[in-house]
């Protein structure tokens, strides 16, 4: 049985979140550089020693999102495959891209602009979990054979990055302003060319 949280839980919890939440905002606006911790605790009205009990540093606070927005890759590569190796895949997409929506543009850019200027690493980012659910998908899809055994997987996930990375500048560089979904969904739907068989 889960336990009761108490009032100071509750409490605590909130912090977290309001420092998090004003960290990204403060981020998406000024750059990950500018933004310093003072900054984001006097915006929150808490003090330095505040942060530094939820937060090691500015730092912390975008792996701790980049992790918590890559979840979903390590449950996908948890999942059995059944069906179409096509669909799997269009459906990751979906996936991946209403992810981003329902993050909000702010935090999606701040994510982004914040990872860049961290230099938050690969595992941080969670290219590795990605790269295992492509691995296994385009292994499955030539099992099935949906795919061309002339694809390797490793070079797939790199044009999908490359992809999926030059749809998240766009939408930013527009100010949220397309359904990233049904733009996201367009071209990384037209990579299935690279994996099905001619």
């Amino acid at each position: 049985m889960k336990e009761k949280l108490t009032s100071r839980d509750i409490q605590a919890q909130e912090t977290r979140e309001k420092l998090l939440r004003t960290s990204m905002e403060l981020i998406a606006r000024e750059g990950y550089q500018k933004v310093t911790i003072s900054r984001i605790c006097k915006e929150c009205g808490v003090s330095v020693g505040t942060f530094y009990q939820y937060f090691q540093s500015k730092k912390d606070i975008i792996t701790l999102l980049a992790r918590q927005h890559n979840e979903y890759f390590n449950q996908a590569n948890e999942e059995e495959f059944a069906g179409s190796a096509r669909e799997i895949y269009l459906n990751y997409v979906d996936t991946y891209m209403r992810r981003i929506t329902d993050s909000g543009y702010v935090l999606s850019k701040s994510l982004m602009l914040g990872m860049l200027e961290a230099n938050i690493d690969d595992n941080a980012a969670g290219l590795p979990f990605q790269k295992d659910f492509f691995r296994r998908l385009i292994r499955y899809g030539k099992e099935q054979g949906e795919f061309s055994d002339q694809v390797e997987a490793d070079d797939f996930f790199e044009q999908f990055i490359v992809t999926i990375n030059g749809i998240l500048v766009n939408w930013i560089v527009s100010g949220g302003s397309f359904d990233v979904i049904a733009y996201g969904g367009r071209h990384t739907g037209q990579l299935l060319r690279l994996l099905e068989r001619g």
